[in-house]
């Protein structure tokens, strides 16, 4: 092998020195290739003796030859033709006079393969210059070069263009642009078939391809390029996950809050998604508790164990790179299970006025849904048990609940443990059942308890010092007629009042008119009423008298 080499360069040594040594030439390739449907210049140059030189009627002629005949590929030469397969695709570029001979090929066809002769005749010289080339049209293989920008940065705006290296001015070709990241996206059909493509990548268009294709129309061959997209971005679709004791995963969900047992251990992994790497930390107020250098891109753990209660706060995964940053907050707390609930009742509980009870896990903690409530009662007997599963109930008391208890139960399910708070309802209420006892007392219920007044006429003649609540005594001695009237026990409250009253008569004879007012006029009633029963007991004994005797 290294022989046939040493003899194919001494061959070609030999040639040139050859051609050095002759006066007439063409200094020419000995081969060209050139792939189907793209252009090719081919340089090319002519000598001859000196005394020639002041002659300027030059003309170059390129002929395509095979075994059978030639054909005129190109020529300057206004009285010869060139073939109709070569017009207007063979083209000389260089100026014969002078002396260059070069010829420009555009869109190559696969019957253009072949060998072509060059003369080269100028007016009254002796010899013409001669030589040969081959020229070789080979399968397109060149790709379209797509230029694409090295950082692509999601949502800006960019320019890609499509071009082939060694496609021929004005040459008829088509462009086609294809690709995962354009479907997403509202193109017209021009903008996809121009060269040039006006572009905004966003984040899911990382890792895709696109691709230019271009079609040439004469000859009709197709190639194409692809690229693949390198989109940056910065942090995005953040979420956490958690585990809690190594079971889960628990995911925090909208409220951006969890709820643990005291000496649990939680798991808290952070999940982001950026392009290049972002750096990731956990924070607890202005402290790092972990961070990464992009090791596991895109993922990074906080392990908490034995949680205590003064763990609770905000754990805060943040992402940041380059063109910005993201933040994911936890609430964590920490729940003691020891302690009673707090149970919140308004202080003033008015008789048929609704209000909210309020039951509260202790501690910081305040997500119900990490527990289970019951409200038990006296008075919430008449209540849907399916309304007392809750940490807030619409109650409305009444005056019979006054003095009894209400508890709130607390279930923790996950630690399977239950405490709970029992309070006293002090529900206050207007006067109510107001009776008068026969032993000339009165009584009344009320909260709290209401001021009593004994009245008679426009004179109040007691009232209650509070120290028999609901109950003041009328002592009334040695009664005499002015002693009659109505006598009116009245409690005043200050969600209402209510009176009760009685008519009292003093008799001081056989009979008593309830209806007389003071005075002598019953006493005077009453001997009258002496006199005419008197005589009607005597009209009736003599009348029986004289019914005998005759």
């Amino acid at each position: 092998m290294d022989l046939l080499l040493v003899l194919l360069l001494l061959s070609l040594l030999w040639r040139a020195t050859i051609s050095q040594n002759t006066e007439y030439g063409i200094n020419v390739q000995n081969t060209v290739t050139v792939q189907e449907g793209l252009c090719v210049s081919i340089p090319c140059s002519f000598y001859y003796p000196q005394r020639y030189k002041n002659n300027k009627e030059v003309h170059v002629y390129w002929y395509y030859t095979n075994f059978w005949k030639s054909y005129l590929a190109a020529t300057n030469d206004p009285q010869k033709s060139v073939h109709t397969w070569a017009k207007d695709r063979f083209l000389l570029t260089g100026d014969p006079q002078m002396d260059n001979c070069s010829l420009h090929v555009e869109r190559a066809q696969k019957n253009d393969h072949g060998s072509y002769s060059i003369q080269v005749k100028k007016k009254n010289m002796d010899q013409d210059c001669t030589n040969t080339i081959s020229i070789r049209v080979a399968d397109l293989t060149q790709k379209p070069k797509v230029y694409i920008p090295k950082i692509l940065v999601s949502g800006h705006q960019v320019n890609l263009s499509c071009t082939v290296p060694g496609a021929c001015l004005g040459t008829r070709i088509t462009f086609l642009w294809t690709g995962t990241a354009l479907s997403s996206h509202r193109f017209d059909s021009q903008d996809l078939t121009s060269s040039q493509l006006l572009f905004a990548p966003q984040p899911q268009d990382h890792g895709t391809s696109l691709t230019c294709r271009v079609t040439f129309k004469n000859p009709s061959v197709t190639t194409e390029t692809t690229a693949q997209l390198r989109i940056f971005y910065p942090p995005q679709n953040m979420k956490i996950t958690s585990w809690v004791n190594g079971t889960g995963p628990v995911f925090p969900g909208n409220t951006s809050s969890l709820v643990v047992l005291e000496g649990e251990s939680l798991t808290l992994i952070c999940y982001t998604n950026s392009k290049p790497p972002a750096t990731m930390s956990w924070t607890y107020g202005h402290q790092i508790l972990n961070s990464t250098k992009a090791l596991d891109p895109g993922v990074l753990g906080l392990e908490l164990s034995k949680l205590r209660n003064e763990d609770s706060g905000e754990y805060t995964c943040q992402a940041r790179n380059s063109l910005g940053h993201q933040n994911y907050s936890v609430r964590l707390c920490v729940q003691t299970v020891m302690q009673k609930p707090e149970v919140h009742i308004p202080e003033i509980l008015e008789s048929g006025h609704q209000v909210t009870l309020i039951c509260l896990v202790p501690g910081a903690c305040r997500e119900g849904k990490h527990f289970t409530y019951l409200w038990t009662g006296t008075a919430l007997s008449s209540q849907d048990s399916a309304l007392l599963n809750t940490s807030e109930l619409l109650f409305t008391p009444q005056s019979q609940d006054h003095g009894t208890n209400i508890t709130c139960h607390v279930t923790f399910p996950k630690a399977r443990v239950s405490t709970e708070r029992t309070v006293q309802l002090r529900v206050t209420y207007p006067p109510q059942n107001l009776t008068i006892s026969v032993s000339w007392a009165n009584q009344t219920e009320s909260h709290p308890p209401a001021t009593l007044m004994w009245i008679y006429g426009n004179q109040v003649l007691k009232s209650s010092e509070a120290l028999d609540p609901g109950i003041l005594h009328l002592e009334l001695s040695k009664l005499g007629p002015k002693d009659r009237g109505e006598y009116t026990c009245q409690a005043l409250h200050p969600l209402g009042s209510q009176h009760h009253s009685l008519r009292l008569c003093v008799q001081t004879c056989a009979c008593c008119l309830i209806s007389e007012e003071n005075g002598s006029w019953p006493l005077i009633f009453t001997l009258i009423r002496g006199v005419l029963m008197g005589v009607s007991f005597l009209l009736t004994y003599g009348l029986t008298w004289l019914y005998y005797t005759c």
